[in-house]
C-alpha cells in the first residue's frame, strides 16, 4: 500500500497535548477533512496537485450556547469549515508550515470568541522516497 492510500488517523496522544489557555474554554473540532490542492515544494506537486488533510480544534466557553440552546452564541462548525476551505484551496504555498499558519491565522482573526486554534495538516501522498503513512504538521496559536 502506498502513503495515499493510508487512511489518515488522528493520533489521540497529539490531540491530549492540546489544552486551552484559559480555564472554562471548551474545546470543540473538525477532523479529516479532506482538500485537493496545489501545495507543495515541486513542481509537480504544484501543476498536479493532490490531497491534504485537515483536523482543526477551537477553543471557546460553549456555556452561553448551551444554556440557552442558541447556535447564535457558538461557533458554526460550517462557518469554520468554509474558512478552512478557502483557505486551503486559495493560492497555493511551498510549505505545510506556511498552509497551517493561515488556517490558525484566518480562523483566529474572523471568530473573536475563540481563544485558541489547533491545526494539523497532513499531506499523506508527500513526494518522499520511502514508505510512510503519513506527514504533516500541527500548530497550536492563541490570542
Amino acid at each position: 500500500m502506498n502513503s495515499s492510500e493510508t487512511d489518515v488517523a488522528t493520533a489521540p496522544e497529539a490531540e491530549a497535548t492540546a489544552r486551552p489557555h484559559r480555564s472554562g474554554a471548551d474545546r470543540l473540532f473538525l477532523r479529516q477533512m479532506p482538500f485537493y490542492a496545489h501545495h507543495g515544494v515541486h513542481e509537480e506537486e504544484r501543476s498536479l496537485g493532490q490531497k491534504f488533510v485537515v483536523d482543526v480544534d477551537w477553543w471557546l466557553d460553549t456555556r452561553p450556547a448551551a444554556w440557552a440552546d442558541d447556535i447564535g452564541l457558538t461557533i458554526s462548525y460550517q462557518h469554520v469549515y468554509d474558512h478552512v476551505r478557502a483557505v486551503v484551496e486559495d493560492t497555493p504555498v511551498h510549505l505545510v508550515e506556511t498552509l497551517a499558519e493561515r488556517i490558525a491565522t484566518s480562523l483566529l482573526d474572523h471568530f473573536a470568541s475563540v481563544d485558541q486554534v489547533r491545526v494539523v495538516v497532513h499531506k499523506p501522498g508527500a513526494p518522499i522516497t520511502g514508505v510512510f503513512g503519513d506527514l504533516g504538521i500541527e500548530i497550536i496559536r492563541s490570542r
